[in-house]
């Protein structure tokens, strides 16, 4: 293999990371958005082997990456590539109605106090180059522009590689038994 051909395979290149770009989600992002979902999807399929998923595709397809609903995506590129994104929402701090639905300023002067990190992935070939931590960073400053107090994210103990991420931000954490309650205050 020669040196040129070397430089174009993904996690090969020194500094990948500098060429990183990271930016709202918009339409023509869709497939890739989703073949990322499908590769989530298949990690989590290994992963719990005992377990049946229900593929979320349809999902992210006809609300989360719909105009108009709640949810900010954010993805990152690599040579105009997506290799990565992270959502997340305005939240008003209760589960049981942030999950169920998407609750919109009533007016434009009114902001929720939080901003919830729902899901972060980046593709295989991608991680341990600084993508994730330059999404989240990119997601907080952005909550902060919005006027949100607190970012905060809900996440499985097994799921290292995130909360580290998390934790390299400095996120306070808190033990809620089976996971982990990380936040912090704008």
């Amino acid at each position: 293999m020669t040196s040129k051909n070397k430089k174009n395979e993904p996690g090969l290149e020194k500094n990948r990371e500098k060429r990183v770009r990271i930016r709202l989600y918009k339409k023509r992002d869709l497939d890739q958005v989703l073949d990322l979902v499908r590769e989530l999807e298949s990690e989590l399929e290994n992963k719990f082997s005992d377990v049946k998923l229900k593929s979320g595709v349809k999902d992210y397809k006809n609300r989360y990456l719909k105009d108009g609903n709640k949810y900010r995506t954010f993805v990152a590129l690599v040579n105009n590539k997506v290799v990565g994104f992270l959502m997340g929402y305005p939240s008003l701090g209760a589960p049981e109605v942030d999950n169920m639905y998407d609750v919109l300023p009533v007016s434009s002067d009114w902001t929720t106090p939080e901003f919830y990190l729902q899901i972060t992935f980046v593709s295989g070939p991608y991680r341990n180059q600084g993508i994730s931590k330059k999404l989240h960073k990119e997601v907080i400053d952005y909550a902060r522009k919005k006027g949100h107090k607190e970012v905060y994210a809900c996440i499985a103990k097994w799921n290292f590689p995130e909360i580290k991420v998390i934790e390299s931000i400095k996120f306070d954490k808190k033990d809620l038994g089976y996971r982990y309650r990380l936040s912090l205050k704008l």
